[in-house]
């Protein structure tokens, strides 16, 4: 067997691996990296047993490997974690913009009430029912979005 069958072997198992993972950047550094690695193990095993078939020695790489249906999903896993833990920080942020936002609404709310109603209404009375009403409507909207 040649270098150039070896080469369509591995070629075609990249191929396969290639249709069940998404097109874009990532998956084609996943498939470089697949790649190298292949032919990494193919000359390691070459120079541990010389006499060997080629055809063999590829066929134990990819069966180490595992099949492109498993490399695919173990893939397409590790990418579900990945946004999960990017979103649990976007969201983190999200939180404490909206609490900010809700302080600083609340207090200005509070401000001008108090300034409106000539004293009528204490200020920092005004300030503790703005931020009842905001926890309030955030506590609606995480059950409305289904995120509490």
């Amino acid at each position: 067997m040649s270098d150039e069958e070896v080469k369509q072997i591995v070629e075609e198992f990249i191929k396969r691996t290639s249709r069940l993972l998404p097109d874009n950047f990532e998956t084609e550094d996943l498939l470089e990296d697949l790649k190298s690695h292949i032919y990494e193990g193919f000359k390691h095993k070459q120079q541990i047993r010389p006499s060997e078939r080629p055809d063999v020695l590829v066929q134990e790489i990819l069966k180490e490997l595992g099949t492109p249906e498993e490399i695919a999903e173990e893939y397409t896993q590790d990418q579900i974690q990945d946004v999960k833990a990017e979103n649990d920080d976007d969201r983190f942020q999200y939180y404490i913009v909206r609490l900010v936002a809700a302080f600083v609404v609340a207090v200005l709310a509070a401000w001008i009430v108090s300034i409106v109603t000539e004293g009528a209404v204490e200020f920092y009375f005004a300030v503790i029912v703005l931020m009842g009403f905001a926890v309030i409507e955030w506590f609606v909207r995480a059950k409305q979005t289904g995120e509490s």
